[in-house]
Order: structure tokens, then C-alpha cells, then sequence
């Protein structure tokens, strides 16, 4: 029997899953990384902590499965998405990496879509840039602030890096080129023109490959610090949102550090409110996603900052990091005490976009306790949710019904919110905490083989489902349009404070 390893590359912590040939997962460890923010709105990471993680884990989860190292066949990875790696050519780092949700280059963002024929891109099978977040007005910063560094860079992903370590060469998917607003979805190649306008060359980006390619063996070097034997194959793998989709197997909720709801298309949709389509994981498919940045990273804060009593109680209890929070947050009734929590704490790019955005609660009174602020977050997430699959379902999708995934649909108490406050069956897929892990699996067995996306897909098993209360209907629209109707109120006020 010959095992996958996924290594799931995220924004705090690599995940390790190995998978054996049915698409199983048999045993996984995480190791957890540091984010740096050296200056209001900005979010590094120095992609040497990624290898480690990788090498680190992949010894891990061999022990913790009792699997040698020879039974290992193929590795593949899925990785956090929009993050920009500037590394020379031999794949070493020039700086640190420009993760997915720092807004530094709002200036360059603005520059380019002044200059560029957004539609026109569009129209030839380019998605423009829109936001600071994106790909192209990063590397349009570098270029401008740190040209010593952009004459010698090559500009790669997250996932780019780790292939490299592996391989040797420089290899990216399609759905990750997708972001870089230089690759022509359509007919998946660079386009040349834009490419030379930025200053570049093809040599300084990663060759696109499928998802699914096996793009070489593992070097020597790679070998010795992975612990595996050189005959395994490395499989491209996807970004971790392509991969989620497949893992998921049909339209889907996923509740992670960012949230999103996302769906395969047959053909590539687009809406200004920054819902679109890039390339999926899957090469005969597009996906369409609708993503708010700060998602469980919100009630992560909450635990970090105000919680602090019932994380170290839930450490000596030996109960899980927001299994508390879960309880206080039941205990309050819907709607918060007319609470609202606005969760953009670091901006937003969708359904609007605007990088100086923050969080805050409103209506606080001294009648709120606790357990109101913890389901006022909560409910803030399930509000942006509902505005963007109220967007989702405007561009001619029905979503009777929707799957959850992601380390926050493990919290039966916020799927029952996000049913309530979307007006939706939620359905949480088995191990919905895996789900990236073993679409990233799927896209390594689909590539050596072993199966295919459309049986894959009919695999995916769902263990509970969430139905919306009537009830909670009332209270829920109207705390809902009230949360919409504050990004138009505040955006003034937002962008004086925070420019």
C-alpha cells in the first residue's frame, strides 16, 4: 500500500495528513508559525518557518502513524493563497514573504487599476487587480520601495516555495497563477505582454502546470531533510481554497482563519462586489468564491484578548481552545442583546472593498456580558456571510442548501447561527478540519491514477445537518440590515482614521 502525505500550508500552522489509498487519513500533526506585523497593515512571514514546519511534520506524522518512510508514494501540497514569496534563483529568500492579507500596497492597488483596462483584462481572460491584497500590487511595491531586491527576485506563491524545496524547480497551479493578475485563465499561459509591462520576464515567474501534474522526484538534499526516500513523487497540488473545493465535494461554507463560500462552475462568473472565478483545482472546472478576510481569526483575537480566563480554563479541563466560548456564546439569545460586531480587523475585499476597514462592536451597554460580545462575533461572520451568498445567488447560483468545512464548522453552535442568519441547511462534512487536506490528496490520486474528481466527489460524506429556525428570522434580518448598512456609514470615518 502506497501512502499520500498533504502537507496543508496555512497562515498560522502547516497541517501534515497522511492519506492512504481509499482517501483515508490515517494520522496528522500540525506545527504552528509565527505572523509578524512590523507596521499597521502589515503581515510577514519568513517562508524558512514553512520548510521547517514540513520537515518537521513529515517525521511526526510517519511516527504517529507507524508507516516507514519507503511506503510513502507520493507528497502535494495546498497552500494560503495571495501571498507573495520573493526569492533569487535558487529559491532563496530575498525578504520576508507578504502574506495574503496585508494591505501595504493600497497606493500600487489604486496605481494599477487607474492604468489598466480592467474589463478589457477580463474580456482576454485576465482577472485584474482590485484590492491592495492582490498579487500584482505587491510586486509592484517591491519594485517601487525595494528595487534592489525586485531586480534579483523571482516572484513565486507560498506552495511555489515548498515544490522548489522539494524538486528543485520552480512550478505553480493554475488557481494560484489565477491571482497573479498575469495569467490568462482561459487558455492557461502567462500573458507575455503584461508580464513585460510589470518589468518581469517568464523566467522570473513559476511554470503553470495542472493541479494534478507529478513535476519531478525529490532531490537529494530534499531526501535527506524530509527523511523520505528520493523515488517519491511530488505532485503540484493546489491552492488551499481549490483544494477545499474538492474536498468538500459540492458548494460549500468554509469557516477557517478567513471564510469563504465557494462553488464549481463550468463557466468563470464574475460581479464588482469582487466575487469571481479563477482557475479550480480541478483542470476541466472553474471556481467561483466569495471570501471575507477575518473570519475565525476574529474569534480567535476574542479568545487571545478578552477570553483569556476560559482559555486557561479550557487548558486544565483538558476541553477544546473554544469549546467555552461555544457555551457562553449558547447562552446568550440571537441577535446578541442588539449587538453588532463588524469582524473587517485588518480591511475587506468582498463584497466591497476597502483595506482600511476595521472591526467594532456597536450598541454595547452594560446589560452585554460575555457571552453576548462571543456571539456578537460569531453572528458578525455569519452576517458578512449572508451578503456574500446573497451576491452568490444574484449571479444566478441556487444554494438551497450548503456544506461547512474548515476548523469552524467543528462548532455546532456557529453552524446553527450561520444556518439562522443565512436562512440555509448547513451541512457539515465529515472531518470538516481536514477537508484541504485530503482535496490535496484527491489531487495527488487523481494524478497517479487512483481516481478521478467525479468519484472523489460522490465520496465526500456529510455527519450532521443544521436547519434555520423560524423563530430567530426576525430578529436576524433586521440585525442584518442594520450590519449592512454600516460599511457605507463608517467608510468615511474608517479611511480618515486609518490612511
Amino acid at each position: 500500500m502506497g501512502y499520500i502525505l498533504a502537507h496543508d500550508l496555512g497562515t498560522e500552522l502547516n497541517k501534515a495528513a497522511l492519506v492512504d489509498e481509499e482517501g483515508r487519513i490515517v494520522a496528522y500533526c500540525t506545527q504552528e508559525y509565527p505572523v509578524s506585523y512590523p507596521r499597521p497593515g502589515w503581515a510577514e512571514q519568513d517562508p524558512e518557518l514553512w520548510w521547517e514546519a514540513v520537515r518537521e511534520t513529515t517525521k511526526k506524522v510517519l511516527e504517529l502513524a507507524g508507516i516507514k518512510p519507503g511506503e510513502v508514494e507520493a507528497l502535494v501540497f495546498d497552500s494560503m493563497m495571495y501571498t507573495l514569496v520573493a526569492v533569487d534563483r535558487g529559491g532563496r529568500p530575498l525578504r520576508p514573504a507578504i502574506l495574503w492579507l496585508d494591505t501595504r500596497a493600497k497606493a500600487q492597488a489604486e496605481e494599477l487599476m487607474g492604468s489598466l483596462d480592467l474589463l478589457g483584462m477580463l474580456e482576454r481572460g485576465v482577472i485584474p487587480p482590485t484590492s491592495a491584497k492582490d498579487i500584482t500590487p505587491k510586486i509592484l511595491w517591491v519594485k517601487q520601495e525595494e528595487p534592489h531586491v525586485f531586480e534579483k527576485a523571482c516572484f513565486i506563491d507560498s506552495k511555489d516555495y515548498l515544490v522548489h524545496r522539494c524538486v528543485g524547480e520552480f512550478y505553480t497551479d493554475w488557481s494560484c497563477a489565477s491571482l497573479f493578475c498575469l495569467f490568462n485563465f482561459r487558455e492557461k499561459r502567462w500573458e507575455e505582454e503584461l508580464v513585460e509591462e510589470m518589468g518581469l520576464s517568464l523566467e522570473r515567474l513559476s511554470r503553470p502546470v495542472k493541479s494534478t501534474e507529478v513535476v519531478g522526484n525529490l532531490t537529494e538534499e530534499a531526501s535527506r531533510e524530509l527523511g523520505l526516500p528520493r523515488k517519491v513523487e511530488v505532485v503540484c497540488g493546489s491552492g488551499d481554497a481549490t483544494a477545499v473545493a474538492v474536498g468538500a465535494g459540492g458548494p460549500h461554507l468554509y469557516v477557517g482563519t478567513s471564510a469563504w463560500i465557494g462553488a464549481h462552475v463550468e463557466e468563470p462568473l464574475f460581479d464588482l462586489t469582487g466575487v469571481g472565478s479563477i482557475c479550480s483545482a480541478d483542470p476541466s472546472r472553474f471556481f467561483l468564491i466569495g471570501e471575507m478576510e477575518n473570519a475565525g481569526a476574529c474569534l480567535k483575537w476574542f479568545r487571545e484578548t478578552l477570553a483569556r480566563e476560559e482559555k486557561e480554563r479550557a487548558e486544565k479541563e483538558g476541553k477544546g481552545p473554544y469549546q467555552l466560548l461555544d457555551e457562553l456564546a449558547s447562552g446568550a439569545e440571537a441577535g446578541s442583546g442588539k449587538l453588532l460586531f463588524l469582524p473587517w480587523m485588518m480591511g475587506e475585499r468582498c463584497p466591497f472593498t476597502q483595506s482600511t476597514a476595521r472591526g467594532a462592536f456597536l450598541n454595547l451597554t452594560f446589560g452585554h456580558t460575555k457571552g453576548h460580545l462571543v456571539r456578537a462575533v460569531l453572528e458578525g461572520v455569519a452576517y458578512h456571510m449572508r451578503w456574500i451568498l446573497e451576491v452568490v445567488e444574484g449571479m444566478g447560483l441556487s444554494l438551497p442548501s450548503i456544506r461547512a468545512c474548515g476548523g469552524g464548522a467543528k462548532s455546532g453552535v456557529w453552524l446553527q447561527i450561520f444556518a439562522d442568519v443565512m436562512g440555509r441547511k448547513v451541512e457539515r462534512v465529515s472531518s470538516p478540519h481536514h477537508v484541504g487536506s485530503l482535496g490535496a490528496a484527491t489531487l495527488a490520486r487523481v494524478g497517479l491514477g487512483k481516481t478521478d474528481f467525479s468519484s472523489a466527489e460522490r465520496s465526500v460524506k456529510v455527519e450532521g445537518e443544521f436547519l434555520p429556525s423560524e423563530e430567530n428570522r426576525d430578529i436576524y434580518d433586521r440585525m442584518y440590515e442594520e450590519f449592512r448598512g454600516m460599511q457605507g456609514r463608517l467608510s468615511e470615518v474608517f479611511e480618515r482614521l486609518n490612511t
